[in-house]
């Protein structure tokens, strides 16, 4: 993610993740529904076209970055599905 903000001239922040439903620049809350950890996080990328359908009937609501995933997941190494998350937007 860090390198897509840099294409993008946006600032690192500490949680930036990718979304089928959310724009470029909206803030969110990502919570673990396993660990109860929740992050603010900017949206920093969101899915190509071709595959925003399938990431939101997939219910993959947010691509998280390492650490972060390590943070809301307790894991690197789950598959998407047992990493449940909930993803509320910030703001209007």
């Amino acid at each position: 993610m860090e390198r897509v903000a840099r294409t993008r001239h946006m600032s690192i922040v500490p949680c930036m993740v990718s979304s089928p439903v959310y724009s470029i620049g909206d803030w969110v809350y990502v919570e673990g529904v396993n660990t109860g950890k929740r992050l603010k996080c900017r949206i920093t990328d969101v899915s190509a076209p071709k595959d925003k359908q399938r990431h939101i009937r997939m219910r993959l609501l947010t691509e998280l970055g390492y650490a972060n995933t390590l943070d809301i997941c307790g894991s690197t190494n789950l598959p998407n599905r047992q990493c449940p998350v909930l993803v509320q937007r910030i703001g209007p």
